[in-house]
């Protein structure tokens, strides 16, 4: 089961003795003593006053100004009315613990409350030296209206800020659903020609200077330049999921650390790496960035997706890159990174930038792990920048259609790279894989890729550090590098190609399903033709485990017997671009039951942001909204969705499942339910209550669930409320979900945001 970052101590199946805790006004189980007083403060930007005690809906606070001013504790929650608008800053004060965040969040129906910094703070949201925050459903930017000068109304701006200079490990930040757009951030390059500057644009800014500017920024600083503490401050644990980052300019999301390099500070080292082991690099650590749409379409200063540099342990994954500059998903300076299962297209030159790659491997980065990904219409696709040292591996991608390189070899000689399984088809481009000078003298291994190419003679480059092996080449004419071990020339069948599927959006997540056009059949000859890699990581790019006799050639290998189309990688329903009223059965793979009540797609909480109200009223059949699996899933199925009840429950049977977890025989393994105003979900065959809610907010769960170990990891709003439980009932596969009332359980529940993700 993955870890995941601001993890509470482990509760082994709810160990006793417990206390009870509130996270988001929730009442949660954890074996610490009760918390602070858990308060929840209204403020509405229309109708409230700062004269009120914020304490109810009926008497909210007003202004950004009173929720700036007053320091919050342990579980507290600032809830902003949908719909509101807030021009300036929000900067709260103050600090939750482990287990029991401060959290920012809507209350109501409406569009998300929106903070607008008008380009007159550089942070339109901002933390300071704080820890054990979530900020969630709110909708930020900070933008200075463009004049007849492009690029005059660029500053030193952000989105939402988090930084610090105490010196300190600053713990436990979630960000969550967020919609952070239009942020006029300037553009620093930290080398380059200054001959090049422009307005917004500047070159050899160095390292702190540069690239610090965008939607989502996390880094961290010093009191004093030319005095600097002994000790770094650290940023650990944190989440950016589920979220929208749009035309936010210098990039998309950001995390760096201090080094020391502007004019008259003192160099203290701790965001730049001399060597893999050096004991000045300080990095954050314990990043998860996931489930995020980041475009720049609609910028020409958008110059990264996702810069991630001065990081020890990191996941990047199922995020849609759209459109961005320079690079879609960029690490620098970092160590333990693995990027997969996201969906990277259409990066450009922009403001400047040499580069316009898919994903990039850069500097001084060690451990990397590209993986599982669809990266295609880039300029290049994987761009391999490893100067200085590092080491990377990149397998089971599939690479197609970048109009440059579809693999660009830029590493150093102190670098290595391996690179196994991935299938390149070229329809754009006179390159398959490509490097010049001295970059051809790192040691790179490249066997088993299908290495495909419309246009002859797509240049493949050779030296004596590069080693191919098994690999097939396909397509026209192609020069092979000379006495490679166990080539393979010849057609590989694949089952559709060029690819025509639609790329990813903000509702759908990343369309990785789209690259399955580029499978095999099982009579292809890059099935067992390749060799067997050892630490391969266990499966290939649907998820068929490795091997089916020896390796096959390419990103997928055949899973034995008949093919049959494999499962997505990620099934998600967002219900956005249904139209309002009855769900009829079948939409989108689900089925619905109405008996009993009724099912219908909502403009909750907007119209632009819809979900899925089931309500019951008479004791007849069930009522429901279900998936079941063709194939049941199997490994590490995670299972997501995002659920509110609207009004309290005051008498009679009140029981919604959210969702029962069925295997193929029908029964409930894993039961989750709101009822009688409490979560609860089953431990083994103990019911066990997680936490109250309060009607009208949404909450988060998602189970992590181990057909391998029989047992789940359970997340309320981010944080683990069960460990290692075991099933209700034995579940050898997933074969179905179901948000499901029966009987006398009169009411409604609803639901959004439904994802389901499979890893081996």
């Amino acid at each position: 089961m993955s870890p995941v970052p601001s993890r509470p101590p482990a509760l082994r199946h709810l160990v006793a003795p417990v206390a009870a805790l509130i996270v988001g006004g929730m009442a949660l189980f954890a074996v610490t003593p009760v918390l602070a007083a858990n308060t929840t403060y209204y403020v509405d930007a229309v109708a409230g006053a700062d004269t009120n005690t914020g304490l109810d809906q009926a008497h909210p606070w007003k202004s950004l100004g009173k929720i700036n001013s007053t320091t919050f504790g342990s579980g507290d929650r600032i809830l902003l009315k949908a719909g509101s608008v807030w021009t300036g800053q929000l900067w709260p004060k103050g600090s939750g613990v482990s287990g029991s965040p401060i959290v920012i969040d809507s209350y109501s129906t409406g569009n998300k409350p929106r903070i607008n910094g008008a380009g007159g703070v550089a942070d339109a949201v901002r933390l300071f030296n704080q820890e054990y925050w979530t900020i969630r459903n709110i909708e930020v930017t900070n933008t200075v209206p463009a004049s007849g000068t492009p690029g005059a109304n660029l500053g030193d701006f952000r989105g939402i800020h988090v930084s610090g200079d105490n010196s300190q490990t600053l713990d436990g930040f979630i960000i969550d659903t967020v919609n952070v757009h239009d942020v006029s951030g300037q553009v620093n390059w930290i080398g380059g020609d200054r001959a090049d500057n422009a307005p917004g644009i500047t070159f050899q800014t160095g390292w702190d200077a540069s690239k610090r500017t965008g939607g989502i920024v996390f880094d961290t600083t010093v009191p004093n330049i030319g005095a600097p503490p002994a000790n770094p401050t650290i940023l650990n644990n944190v989440v950016i999921q589920n979220s929208t980052i749009s035309n936010t300019s210098f990039a998309g999301i950001v995390v760096k650390q201090y080094t020391g390099s502007n004019s008259g500070a003192v160099s203290v080292g701790w965001g730049t790496r001399a060597n893999a082991g050096d004991t000045n690099f300080k990095p954050h650590t314990n990043f998860v960035i996931r489930n995020n749409y980041i475009t720049q379409a609609g910028t020409a200063y958008g110059c990264n997706g996702i810069y991630l540099t001065d990081v020890r342990g990191a996941t990047v994954e199922r995020n849609v890159v759209d459109k961005t500059g320079t690079s879609g998903i960029e690490t620098y300076f970092a160590d333990n990174v693995t990027i997969q299962f996201n969906e990277v297209f259409g990066t450009s030159q922009k403001a400047g930038g040499a580069d316009s790659n898919g994903i990039d491997a850069d500097k001084a980065t060690t451990a990397q792990t590209i993986q599982y990904n669809y990266v295609h219409g880039n300029g290049d696709g994987i761009l391999l920048c490893q100067f200085a040292f590092g080491n990377v591996v990149l397998r089971y991608n599939v690479i197609t259609s970048n109009t440059r390189y579809q693999i660009y070899l830029h590493s150093d000689s102190a670098a290595s790279a391996k690179i196994y399984n991935n299938t390149l088809y070229n329809d754009a481009s006179n390159y398959l894989i490509y490097g010049y000078g001295t970059y051809l003298s790192s040691s790179y291994a490249i066997s088993n890729n299908i290495l495909y190419s419309t246009r002859a003679n797509a240049t493949i480059s050779t030296s004596s550090s590069i080693a191919y092996s098994h690999n097939l080449y396909g397509g026209a004419t192609l020069t092979r590098p000379s006495g490679e071990p166990g080539p393979v020339v010849a057609n590989p069948q694949f089952v559709s190609a060029p690819i025509n599927a639609p790329s990813g959006t903000a509702a759908t997540g990343p369309a990785l399903a789209a690259a399955h056009e580029l499978q095999v059949p099982s009579n292809s000859p890059a099935v067992n033709a390749g060799v067997n890699v050892t630490s391969n990581g266990g499966r290939d790019y649907v998820g068929n485990t490795l091997y089916n006799g020896t390796a096959d050639i390419g990103a997928f290998e055949q899973p034995g017997g008949t093919p049959v189309p494999p499962t997505p990688d990620v099934m998600r329903h967002t219900f956005d671009a249904l139209a309002t009223g009855t769900l009829a059965s079948g939409t989108d793979g689900l089925t619905v039951n109405s008996a009993g009540g009724s099912v219908a797609v909502v403009a909750v909480p907007s119209a632009a942001d819809k979900s899925v109200r089931i309500t019951r009223t008479t004791n007849s059949g069930s009522t429901s909204v279900s998936q079941t699996f063709g194939t049941p899933l199997t490994g590490t199925v995670t299972i997501e969705t995002n659920v509110m009840r609207e009004s309290a429950w005051v008498s009679g049977n009140d029981y919604f499942a959210i969702p029962y977890i069925r295997g193929s025989n029908g029964v409930n393994a894993v039961s989750l339910a709101m009822t009688k105003n409490n979560i609860q979900a089953y431990s083994g065959t103990t019911l066990v209550t997680i936490g109250s809610y309060t009607p009208g907010r949404w909450y988060n769960l998602r189970a992590v669930i181990s057909t391998v170990g029989q047992t789940f990891d359970l997340y309320l709003d981010g944080v683990l409320v069960l460990d290692n439980s075991t099933f209700r009932n034995a579940l050898p596969a997933v074969a179905q979900i179901d948000y499901y009332a029966n009987s006398s359980n009169f009411g409604s529940v609803v639901i959004d945001d439904i994802a389901i993700s499979v890893a081996a």
